[in-house]
C-alpha cells in the first residue's frame, strides 16, 4: 500500500514538472511569434532643380555624418533608437516586441548634431509579421536675416511706407515676400525669414514717400538682387543692402555692398553654327582662389548657372534657339567665400560668328526634308535623316542646300507658316534641326532656309487673333482685312467671327494663305526679328518664297512694290550674315526686266528655266536670251542669279522629256535629260537641282487631288522601294484617296516601280544618271573657274554651245551639242587638255574624266550630236 503511494506522488511530481515545462515553452513560443522583423530604408532628400553659386544640394548630403532613427509607440514612448555614421545607403533592421502603431523619425545630422535633413512614417503593424518601410526626408529649412540701413539723410527727406524681401528661385519664381517691420527712424531694419534650401535671388523692394511732396518713390527690384544660399538648419546673413538719397539721379537708391570685386568683362562671341558661347573677362591676378560663376539672364528676367570656373574665360555649347531667348550674359566673383555683384554684358554686344564655309562647287541642292530620308520609321523623313545623309550629300559634290520650308505649318509642303519660331514636329526637335545644320556646316555645306511672309496660314495665332478682335487687334494691320463688303473681287476671301461679324481679307495664292501687310512697317520689324532668331539658329542664307507679290492686287501688279520690300529684306540678311550670304528670291517670271528690277537680290533664273524646256535640242541664242540679262543688273557677287530646271512647283523635267517630248523613248529622254544638266552646271550663279533629279525620279503634277503632291513624292534609296528609312508618307494619303495609279497605294510612288533602275542603290554603278551627276558637279568643285570663274559665251548656236569659265590664272571650256542630228565644229585653242567628256551619239551612251596633255596647237574639234567636251587650261 504504500509503495504504491509512493509511486503515485512521484507520478503526480513528474506530470506537475512537464505540465510547467510545457507551459513554459507555450509562452515563450507565444511570445516569439508576437514579435515584428523591420527593415528601415531611408531615401534621402532628392536635388533642387536649380542652378546654384556653390554647390548642388546634393552636397549637403555629405555634410551628414550620422544619421539617427527613432521609433515611438502609440503612447509617443521611445523603444527604439539606433545610429549608423553614413550619408548614403542607409539602412537599419530591428524587432519591436508586439504589433500596434508606430511612428519611425529619421534625423541627418552633423558632427554638431545640427540636422540636415528629416523624415517620419506612420504605420501600424500587425504581430509576427516583417515588414520594410521607406522613409522619404527633406532637408529641414534654413534661416536668411537680412539687415537694411537707411541713411539719416534719407530719412529726412522721406518716409518709409514699405520695405519687403522678395525671394526668387533659378526660374524667377517668388518663393517668398516678407515684410520688414518698420520703426520710424530706425537707420537699421532686420528681418529673419526660414527657408527651403537652396540659392535665392533676394531683392530688396521699398516704397518711400517724399515728406515735401507726398510722391512716391519705388525702386526696380531685379536691380537690388543679391544670390545667396541658404543651408538646411543654419543661418544666412544678407548685410550690405543701403537706402540712400542720391543728389546726381534726384531720387533714393538702393545698392548692397558685396564682399569681392567683380570681373570685367572684355567681350563675348557666339558661333551660330557650332552653337558655342564664349565670354572673357578679366581679374586681377593678385587676388588668389577666385572662382567664377557665369549666368545666363532670360528676356523673362529668369538668372541662370551655367558655368563655373576659375580661368578668365568660359566655352560651352548653347543652342541657338536658348541663345534666342538670352537677354544679358554675366559673371560673378567668389573670393574666400565672398561673392562680388554680377557684371553683365547685353546679347547685342555679343559677336555674332559662323562657320566659314567656303563654296567649291557652287551647286545648290533643293531638298524636301518630308520625303528625303526616315530616321525613325514613321515614314516621314525628318532631321536626324539628313544629318545620316551628309556623306551622301558631299559625294554629290554639293555645297549648298537650300531647305523647302521646315516651319511648323498647316500643310505637308510648309508653305503656310502656323509659327515661324517652331519646326514642324514631323521633322523632329530644335535640337535635331541644329545639330543638323551644325554637322552640315562642319561638312562643308551651306543651310539655305525657305522664308515665306508673303503670307501665313489661316491658322495662324496672328491671323487668328485678327479674325475674332477685328480692329481691336494687335495683328490687324499685319494683314490687309476689312469689315467692308469685298464679295466678287478677286482674291478677297472672308472669315466669320464668334460675334458674327463677316471679316474679308486678301489672299492672292489662297483662301488658307492670308496675304502679310508689307505697308505695315511692324510687318518689316517683325520679318527682321524672324530672320535674326533663325540666324542665331544657325542658317546659312534665305530664299524668299513669291517675293513678287509682297505688294499688289494680282498676280503682276505692283512689281516695283513688291522688289522694294524684298530688297529691304536682303539688305538686313546682309547686314546680318555679310556680304557673301546666301539670298535668292522665287521671282516666278521669266521676263528678264522682272528679275533684273529685284537687284541686286539674285533670283532664281526661270528666264533659263523656261528657255531650256522649251528648247531641249537647243535653240540659236538661247543663252544670250536667258542668261546674259544678268550682266545687264548691277550685282554684288559672282552669286548672282540661281539657274534651275527643275524645281517642287513643276513637272519632273525627265517625265515631261521622256513621257511627253520623246513619246515614252526612256533612253531618248534620258540622253536629252543628261545633256540640259551638263549645260545647266555649266553656267555661272549657282545652279540648282532638286532632290531626286540626281536620279532621274519622276513625277507629274495632277490638276484635281492630290495636285503637286506628286513631283515631291518620296526620294528613293532602294531597288524595291522597301528599305528601313525610305519615306513613305504619301502611301496613306494616296490610299485614303483611293488614288491607285502607279501602285501609289502600295509604295507611295506613282511613277517609280521597284527596280526601275530609278533609285541610289541601283545608280551607284556605271553610267547612270547618278554617277554623271556626281561627276559633273564634281568637276565644278575640282576646277573653280567651272564653279566661280566669269562666263563668256563663245559659241551660241543651236547644234553647238561653248562657254569659257575664267576665274585667276585657270580657264575652263564646255563645249555642248544637244542637238540629235547635226554635228559643228570649234576651234580648242593650244593649251587646253581634254578632261571630261560625255557621248550619248547614236548607239553611244557613255561618260567620265579623260586625262590627255595639253594641247600643242590650235584643234578644230568636232562635236557629235549629243556630246559633252570639257576642257581645262590651268
Amino acid at each position: 500500500m504504500l509503495r504504491i503511494n509512493k509511486l503515485s506522488l512521484l507520478s503526480f511530481v513528474v506530470l506537475i514538472v512537464l505540465i510547467i515545462v510545457l507551459s513554459l515553452s507555450a509562452c515563450s513560443s507565444l511570445k516569439t511569434a508576437g514579435k515584428i522583423q523591420i527593415s528601415i530604408n531611408v531615401n534621402t532628400p532628392k536635388p533642387v532643380e536649380t542652378k546654384d553659386i556653390k554647390h548642388g544640394l546634393n552636397a549637403y548630403i555629405d555634410e551628414v555624418s550620422s544619421v539617427e532613427l527613432i521609433v515611438y509607440d502609440s503612447a509617443n514612448t521611445e523603444v527604439i533608437k539606433q545610429s549608423v555614421n553614413k550619408n548614403k545607403d542607409i539602412s537599419f533592421s530591428f524587432e519591436l516586441p508586439s504589433g500596434g502603431t508606430y511612428k519611425f523619425v529619421v534625423n541627418g545630422k552633423r558632427n554638431d548634431n545640427s540636422f540636415v535633413f528629416t523624415g517620419e512614417k506612420t504605420q501600424t503593424l500587425q504581430p509576427g509579421q516583417s515588414y520594410t518601410i521607406s522613409i522619404d526626408t527633406k532637408f529641414v529649412n534654413g534661416y536668411l536675416t537680412v539687415f537694411v540701413d537707411l541713411d539719416d539723410g534719407l530719412l529726412v527727406m522721406y518716409d518709409v511706407q514699405e520695405l519687403r524681401a522678395l525671394l526668387k528661385d533659378s526660374s524667377g519664381n517668388v518663393i517668398k515676400d516678407e515684410f520688414f517691420q518698420i520703426t520710424p527712424q530706425a537707420t537699421r531694419l532686420s528681418i529673419s525669414i526660414d527657408c527651403y534650401p537652396r540659392v535665392y535671388s533676394v531683392g530688396i523692394s521699398a516704397r518711400l514717400k517724399d515728406k515735401a511732396t507726398s510722391e512716391e518713390w519705388s525702386n526696380n527690384l531685379d536691380e537690388t538682387a543679391v544670390s545667396v544660399e541658404i543651408k538646411p538648419g543654419l543661418t544666412s546673413v544678407l548685410d550690405g543692402f543701403r537706402i540712400f538719397f542720391d543728389p546726381a539721379e534726384g531720387h533714393p537708391q538702393i545698392t548692397y555692398k558685396f564682399g569681392a570685386l567683380a570681373p570685367t568683362i572684355n567681350g563675348a562671341i557666339y558661333n551660330v553654327d557650332t552653337n558655342e558661347l564664349t565670354i572673357n573677362w578679366s581679374y586681377p591676378s593678385s587676388i588668389a582662389n577666385a572662382k567664377f560663376y557665369v549666368y545666363l539672364l532670360d528676356k523673362n528676367n529668369n538668372l541662370s548657372l551655367w558655368d563655373i570656373t576659375t580661368s578668365h574665360s568660359s566655352t560651352k555649347e548653347l543652342l541657338g534657339v536658348d541663345f534666342w531667348n538670352v537677354q544679358k550674359i554675366g559673371v560673378r566673383a567668389v573670393v574666400n567665400g565672398k561673392e562680388s555683384k554680377i557684371e553683365y554684358i547685353d546679347k547685342s554686344n555679343v559677336n555674332i560668328t559662323s562657320i566659314n564655309v567656303p563654296l567649291t562647287s557652287s551647286t545648290m541642292y533643293t531638298l524636301f526634308i518630308r520625303s528625303f530620308y526616315d530616321s525613325n520609321g514613321d515614314g516621314i523623313g525628318d532631321f536626324k535623316g539628313v544629318s545620316q545623309k551628309i556623306n551622301y550629300l558631299k559625294s554629290l559634290g554639293v555645297d549648298t542646300v537650300w531647305f523647302l520650308p521646315f516651319n511648323k505649318a498647316k500643310s505637308y509642303h510648309g508653305y503656310d507658316v502656323e509659327d515661324y519660331y517652331d519646326v514642324e514636329p514631323d521633322y523632329g526637335s530644335f535640337l535635331d534641326l541644329e545639330n543638323m545644320i551644325k554637322e552640315l556646316n562642319q561638312n562643308g555645306i551651306r543651310v539655305v532656309m525657305d522664308l515665306v511672309v508673303n503670307h501665313t496660314s489661316d491658322t495662324h495665332p496672328w491671323f487668328l487673333d485678327a479674325v475674332e478682335n477685328t480692329t481691336n487687334s494687335k495683328y490687324w494691320n499685319y494683314y490687309i482685312m476689312t469689315l467692308e463688303n469685298r464679295d466678287g473681287w478677286n482674291h478677297w476671301h472672308w472669315k466669320i467671327n464668334s460675334k458674327g461679324q463677316k471679316v474679308y481679307y486678301f489672299g492672292l495664292f489662297d483662301l488658307s494663305m492670308p496675304d502679310l501687310n508689307f505697308d505695315n512697317p511692324a510687318v518689316m520689324e517683325e520679318i527682321k526679328r524672324i530672320i535674326d532668331f533663325w540666324i542665331t539658329v544657325g542658317v546659312d542664307g534665305f530664299r524668299l518664297d513669291a517675293p513678287k507679290h509682297y505688294k499688289g492686287w494680282d498676280w503682276n501688279d505692283d512689281i516695283p512694290g513688291s522688289a522694294y520690300y524684298a530688297k529691304q529684306i536682303e539688305n538686313y540678311i546682309r547686314s546680318k550674315l555679310g556680304s557673301d550670304a546666301i539670298v535668292v528670291g522665287e521671282v516666278y517670271d521669266g521676263d528678264p526686266s522682272v528679275l533684273s528690277q529685284f537687284a541686286p537680290m539674285p533670283a532664281l533664273n526661270f528666264t533659263f528655266m523656261y528657255g531650256i524646256t522649251a528648247n531641249h535640242e537647243g535653240k540659236d541664242n538661247l543663252l544670250v536670251e536667258t542668261i546674259s540679262w544678268v550682266n545687264g543688273a548691277t550685282y554684288y557677287l559672282n552669286v548672282n542669279h540661281f539657274p534651275f530646271i527643275d524645281n517642287h512647283d513643276l513637272n519632273r523635267w525627265i517625265s515631261v522629256l521622256i513621257d511627253q517630248k520623246y513619246s515614252g523613248d526612256t533612253q531618248a529622254g534620258i540622253r536629252q535629260y543628261l545633256l540640259t544638266n551638263a549645260l545647266l552646271l555649266s553656267l555661272n550663279g549657282m545652279p540648282v537641282i532638286y532632290y531626286g533629279d540626281e536620279i532621274g525620279l519622276r513625277g507629274w503634277k495632277w490638276n484635281g487631288d492630290p495636285w503637286d503632291l506628286p513631283v515631291r513624292e518620296p526620294m528613293q534609296w532602294y531597288a524595291n522601294q522597301q528599305g528601313a528609312e525610305q519615306t513613305w508618307w504619301t502611301k496613306p494619303i494616296y490610299q485614303q484617296k483611293n488614288i491607285t495609279f502607279g501602285n501609289a497605294n502600295v509604295d507611295g510612288a506613282m511613277y517609280d516601280d521597284p527596280n526601275d533602275g530609278v533609285s541610289v542603290e541601283e545608280e551607284q554603278t556605271g553610267y547612270s544618271i547618278l554617277n554623271f551627276f556626281k561627276q559633273f558637279i564634281n568637276l565644278r568643285a575640282s576646277y573653280p573657274a567651272l564653279a566661280k570663274g566669269s562666263l563668256t559665251i563663245e559659241r551660241d548656236w543651236k547644234n553647238l554651245y561653248v562657254i569659257k569659265r575664267v576665274y585667276g590664272t585657270q580657264e575652263v571650256l564646255v563645249l555642248i551639242n544637244l542637238d540629235p542630228t547635226w554635228p559643228n565644229n570649234y576651234t580648242v585653242p593650244a593649251g587646253y587638255r581634254w578632261v571630261w567628256y560625255a557621248f550619248f551619239n547614236g548607239s553611244m551612251f557613255e561618260f567620265g574624266p579623260k586625262s590627255e596633255s595639253p594641247l600643242t596647237n590650235d584643234t578644230n574639234w568636232t562635236v557629235n550630236p549629243r556630246q559633252v567636251y570639257v576642257f581645262v587650261k590651268n
